[in-house]
């Protein structure tokens, strides 16, 4: 009898319990880059930055499996559906790539249209020290292979996650990376120069900045405790480890006359030399 009833109790528990232990917490997110309705019409006819470091940390983002993104070609297909709604995009769009300022009540329509609580804008260009003008890096490019200008220039990547329930910023990174040679130099003769400066920032996008984000974004969704402990050592990794510098390790080794020649030697001031490295 007790049998019987240990197993029906065992079944209401997998019963009830299961089905919400194995409901995990999805998050909706949203990427939306400022270039993302930008036409492929620049010289060298290559994806806009901010579209290529999007589409990597879209790809990152699905690795996990509580994050849903999608990708930006759904994006703006539905976008193009409702003409209204893609000009409130372009605008919130424009505004961030702009003044690095967002639109929240604008956004917050976006992200009611796409059933998501969050959203991610990614914004990209190329500054030098002679202008404060945001300019697009393939529009740098092509200036600088017709003008050969020597201008040392530096892609900008800005990133911000936006809460669009509360209406706040939960995370925002800037990072910069410099496109010139060592001479100054960032140009493109020919096609195949072009390829290779399309094929660095590619290689930036994913192997660097996409993981940087997409790992922020990851920990905003489910912050993890950082705890500290003490490992206790064998007297084997305590030998093995290298010898600390003691001050003074010797003195025991002078007699008193000696130390006192030697202080008499010394300077007025009693500091240790710093050496600034």
């Amino acid at each position: 009898m007790k049998r019987a009833l240990y197993k029906l109790l065992l079944l209401i528990f997998i019963l009830v319990f299961a089905p919400i232990k194995a409901h995990a917490v999805q998050f909706e997110l949203l990427v939306l880059p400022t270039n993302l309705f930008s036409v492929c019409d620049n010289y060298f006819c290559f994806p806009e930055v901010s579209e290529i470091v999007a589409e990597d940390v879209i790809f990152n983002l699905r690795q996990y499996q509580n994050i849903n993104t999608r990708a930006l070609a759904d994006v703006r297909a539905k976008l193009y559906t409702d003409s209204v709604l893609k000009t409130k995009t372009e605008s919130v769009l424009k505004k961030y790539e702009e003044t690095d300022r967002i639109d929240f009540q604008t956004l917050q329509e976006i992200a009611k249209a796409f059933d998501v609580k969050s959203v991610l804008l990614i914004s990209c260009y190329a500054v030098n020290d002679k202008t404060t003008l945001r300019r697009n890096l393939w529009d740098v490019l092509e200036i600088s292979s017709a003008f050969k200008i020597s201008y040392p220039f530096e892609l900008k990547t800005n990133a911000v996650l936006t809460d669009m329930v509360n209406n706040i910023v939960m995370w925002s990174g800037k990072y910069t990376k410099s496109v010139s040679d060592t001479f100054g130099y960032y140009s493109a003769s020919n096609q195949t120069q072009a390829m290779s400066q399309l094929e660095k920032i590619k290689q930036y996008s994913s192997g660097s900045i996409s993981q940087t984000i997409s790992q922020n974004v990851f920990m905003r969704f489910f912050p993890r405790d950082v705890r500290t402990f003490t490992v206790k050592k064998t007297e084997q990794e305590m030998d093995a480890e290298p010898k600390k510098f003691i001050p003074n390790a010797l003195e025991h080794l002078s007699n008193p006359r000696m130390q006192k020649e030697y202080d008499s030697h010394l300077p007025e001031y009693s500091d240790d030399f710093i050496f600034t490295f």
